[in-house]
C-alpha cells in the first residue's frame, strides 16, 4: 500500500509556519520586503515540513514521497499539494536551483541513517547540505548570485547549525540517538556517551563545547561581511540573524558551557535586545570577536 504523505501547509500557512516555528532565529520577518516574503516563507515551509518528516516523525518513506511529490511537481506531472505549486512558482520566477532543494532533503534523510560522525569533515559535509543551501536560497531571492556572498553566506549557516547543535546535545542523544560532534573529539577530551545523557555538563563535555563554540564563532567573523556586502533590508535581517546567535553564545559561555543543563536558547526581552543590538552595530556582536 502506498504511504500518504504527511500534510504540507496550505498558502495560506505559510507566514504563521515561519513566524511560530521553534527555531532559535528569524525567518521571513518584517525586514523582508512584501514582495519578497512569500517567496522565503515557501523555502522556508519546505525545509522545516522536511525536517520534521526526519526529526518529529522519523518517517523515511514519508519523506522519500515527499521528495517524489516535489520532483513530480518540478517536472509538471502533479500539481495537488499547495506548498510544491508555489513553489515550483518561486523557483521558476526566481532561477533558483532545484539542487539546493535536494541537498537539503539529502541531509534530512542522512539523519535517518547516520546518527555518529568519525570527523569534523563529515560534519561539516553535513551542514554543507542541511544549512548551507537555505542562505544560498535567501540570498537568490533577493537578487545576489556571486560566489563570493554564497561562501560568507555558508559560514554564517554552517554556523547557525553548529550552534543548534551545541544547544541540543543532550536532547539529540536522547531523543534521537544523534551525536553530531565527532567521535574522534569525545574521544580526545575523555567525555562518553554516557557523560552526555548526564543531567549537567561534566569538565569534559564542557570542555568539547568550549572548542567547538570557539569553532562555531570563528565561522561568524568569518561570514560577517556578508552583512555589509549585501543590499538593503537583507543587511538588517542578515545581522538579526547573526545578533541572536551572538545572543545564544553569550548564554552558552554565562553556563560555563553546561548545555546539558541549562537552556540557553533566547527568550523574551534577551532575544529582542540581542537582535536589535546586532542590527544597530557596524561590527560583529562582541560575543563573536
Amino acid at each position: 500500500m502506498k504511504r500518504r504523505l504527511a500534510p504540507t501547509p496550505a498558502a495560506s500557512d505559510f507566514g504563521t509556519l515561519a513566524a511560530t516555528h521553534y527555531e532559535n532565529f528569524p525567518v521571513g520577518s518584517f525586514l523582508v520586503p512584501r514582495h519578497l516574503r512569500r517567496h522565503v516563507h515557501r523555502i522556508y515551509a519546505f525545509a522545516r515540513v522536511a525536517d520534521d518528516l526526519a526529526d518529529e516523525l522519523r518517517d523515511a518513506a514519508a519523506l522519500a514521497a515527499y521528495r517524489e511529490a516535489f520532483l513530480a511537481h518540478q517536472r509538471g506531472t502533479a500539481a495537488d499539494v499547495p506548498l510544491f505549486v508555489d513553489l515550483r512558482a518561486t523557483i521558476a520566477e526566481l532561477g533558483l536551483q532545484e539542487q539546493l532543494f535536494l541537498d537539503l532533503l539529502d541531509a534530512f534523510a542522512q539523519d535517518l541513517r547516520i546518527t555518529r560522525y568519525a570527523d569534523a569533515e563529515q560534519l561539516f559535509d553535513y551542514c554543507r547540505r542541511s544549512a548551507d543551501p537555505v542562505g544560498r536560497l535567501v540570498l537568490r531571492v533577493f537578487g545576489h548570485d556571486d560566489p563570493q556572498l554564497d561562501l560568507l553566506s555558508d559560514r554564517i549557516c554552517t554556523a547557525l547549525q553548529l550552534l543548534n547543535h551545541l544547544q541540543d546535545l543532550g536532547d539529540d542523544l536522547r531523543t534521537r540517538d544523534r551525536i553530531y560532534f565527532p567521535l574522534g573529539d569525545l574521544a580526545r577530551h575523555g567525555v562518553t556517551v554516557d557523560d552526555l545523557r548526564a543531567p549537567h555538563a561534566n569538565a569534559a563535555t564542557r570542555a568539547l563545547v568550549a572548542e567547538w563554540l570557539t569553532r562555531t564563532t570563528a565561522l561568524f567573523r568569518e561570514g560577517w561581511p556578508l552583512t555589509q556586502r549585501v543590499r538593503g533590508r537583507l543587511r538588517y535581517e542578515l545581522r538579526a540573524i547573526v545578533g541572536g546567535a551572538a545572543g545564544c553564545v553569550r548564554a552558552i559561555r554565562a553556563v560555563d558551557h553546561d548545555v546539558l543543563g541549562h537552556d540557553t536558547k533566547l527568550h523574551g526581552l534577551r532575544r529582542i535586545g540581542a537582535l536589535l543590538g546586532a542590527m544597530l552595530a557596524s561590527g560583529p556582536p562582541r560575543a563573536l570577536r
